[in-house]
This record gives structure tokens, sequence and C-alpha cells, in this order.
């Protein structure tokens, strides 16, 4: 069996570098070729030096081009046609901010294999940043951490009991099935490339087609989180676009909208209420269900996330950041 480990970058060079290191050192799954797929989403080439490098401390074929076209699904669809033109059997994705563990892909291979899925995902822990955080920045690490993990225990129940073929798969900790994408034809849709979502609606259209969906507990990434997406700002605008995303792509209706809407505003009023005994955690929960407010209201009159836009790239991409609210 052919396995292309992929990943796509952009303008994130030590954190790419880090996702490299990671995965010279990650054990390989017996019986399985392996190959490395790039895609650099920019203008012009830039990482080639480092996948240089990389290459020269793996033993497997490694492949690196370039998508020009701005947006993540482009970026993603260009590795998807890489590993097709490799004769690929499976093709897994992890984000260019993150790192893989040890046993990830080993893991990742044999949970594909042994329940034969067809997309399968995996659990992200956060880590702190190595910068030092403020009392605001730690807050908001604190809810993120705590909504992780509440997440990925929910799903690893639910692969225990034989329910996770209801979750969505994400490219952060993703494996693909290249013959059942072939068969269905499906691609991420490059419509999204300012919104985000492209990973959610293909999961999506997996489910609606019939696909094998599963959780594999045990592979694995962490994402070390910079402070530039620990602020209060941060916390709400991405709740907010996720909220909206939800709204769009899960395709629900206006009433069912309004009412998410409202439940999430008062669940924000109840968290800022326990302010005096919650501290700045009780804030940082209010605001993230403010954000989760707003944008399932923004879904409901039909507005779109804009999370990619370029207004938003100073998040997206390695810069110098201020630590705060």
């Amino acid at each position: 069996m052919r396995v292309a480990v992929g990943a796509i970058t952009r303008r994130r060079p030590h954190m790419f570098a880090d996702l490299l290191a990671s995965f010279v050192e990650m054990r390989r799954p017996g019986g399985c070729e392996v190959i490395f797929l790039f895609a650099e989403n920019d203008d012009a080439l830039s990482v080639g030096p480092q996948v240089d490098d990389f290459r020269e401390n793996v033993p497997e074929e490694v492949r690196l081009e370039l998508e020009p076209r701005a947006g993540i699904p482009h970026a993603r669809n260009r590795v998807l046609d890489m590993a097709l033109a490799a004769d690929a059997d499976l093709l897994t994705f992890v984000d260019d901010d993150e790192v893989v563990t040890r046993d990830w892909l080993v893991e990742l291979v044999e949970g594909m294999e042994r329940r034969r899925l067809d997309l399968g995902g995996g659990p992200v822990r956060l880590t702190a940043a190595s910068e030092t955080m403020t009392a605001w920045n730690a807050a908001v690490f604190r809810h993120l951490t705590h909504r992780a993990r509440r997440r990925n225990g929910d799903r690893a129940k639910a692969a225990a009991s034989g329910r996770d073929h209801l979750i969505n798969i994400y490219t952060n900790n993703w494996a693909l099935r290249l013959s059942t994408q072939q068969r269905l034809g499906l691609r991420f849709d490059e419509r999204l490339e300012v919104s985000g979502g492209s990973d959610t609606r293909f999961s999506l259209q997996m489910k609606r087609a019939g696909a094998r969906i599963g959780w594999i507990p045990d592979a694995w990434v962490e994402e070390p989180t910079p402070l530039k997406r620990l602020t209060l700002r941060y916390h709400f605008s991405r709740a907010r676009d996720q909220s909206t995303n939800a709204v769009r792509l899960s395709r629900k209706g206006p009433l069912r909208a309004l009412w998410h809407a409202v439940a999430r505003g008062v669940d924000a009023l109840l968290f800022l209420l326990a302010t005096p005994v919650g501290g700045r955690f009780a804030v940082a929960r209010a605001v993230h269900k403010l954000g989760a407010a707003t944008g399932a209201l923004r879904g409901a009159v039909g507005g779109r996330s804009r999370h990619y836009a370029p207004a938003a790239a100073e998040f997206h991409a390695e810069a110098e950041s201020t630590a705060g609210r």
C-alpha cells in the first residue's frame, strides 16, 4: 500500500520546519511505501531549501509543487492531484502549524485499514505558545484546551460505541482512501477559499454519499498556539466564523440558526454574570459564546465568513505579534 503524507504551507517557514522535523522522527507503518507531498500556496516557491534539507534526512520520495492561486482549497486540491498522480492508496493531511507525534502515521494507517474507513481523523492536542502569555492569553488558552479535551473525549467515546460515523473530519489530522474519492469524484470546494470550511464540506459530502467515516483516537498531532491567536479579539472572530460556516454548510434553516444564536447569546450572558467567580476564564467563555451567537445570526441572514480574507492574513502567517486583549 502506498501512503501519501501531504501538507500545504503558506508563509510559515518556522512552523513548517518544525512539522518537517516531526516527519523525520515519526515511525513508518509496516508494509507501506510512504511518499511526502507538499504544496506551497504563494506567488513563488520559498520553502525549496527546507524541503531539500528534509529530503536529505528521509529515505522516502519527496515532492514539492507551487499552487499560485491563493486559498486553502486550491492548495489541498493540488496535493490531492499529486497523490492521484503518484498512484497513492491513502492521502493524509496535517496543518503546517502542527507537529505529528512519533506514532501518528502508524496509528492513522492502522485505524484506516482495520476498519476499512474511507475518511478518518484523529485528535489535536494544543500546546502553549513559546512566548510568555499575559493573563488574558492564558485565559483564552485555558478555554481552548478545555474545549479540545472535551471534544477529543466525546469523539473517542463515539468511536468506542460505533457512533463516530456522524463526526465531521478536518484536515488538521485527516486520512482519505483515494479509491473512494475517485469513485465519488469529490474535491475541496474552491469557492470557500475566503470563508474556510472546505474540509467540512468535503466531510459532509462523503457522509451524504454513504462513505465509511471514523475517528482514530490514538493518532495524535500537536498544535503549538501562537500568542496572536490567544486574544479575545481572535477568540471571538474564530467562533463567529466557525458558527457562520456551520449554519451554511450544514444547511440549517433560518429559524434553527436563530434559535442557536439566542441560545448561545444566553450562554454568553450567564458566563458574564459568573465573572466574579470565574474571572478571566469566564470572560473567555462568554466571548466565545457571543462569537458563536453572532456567527449564527450572520449565517441565518445569508452572511458569509471571511476568516481567510487578506485583511486577516496577520493571524495565519508568521509575523511579530503583540500579546494582550
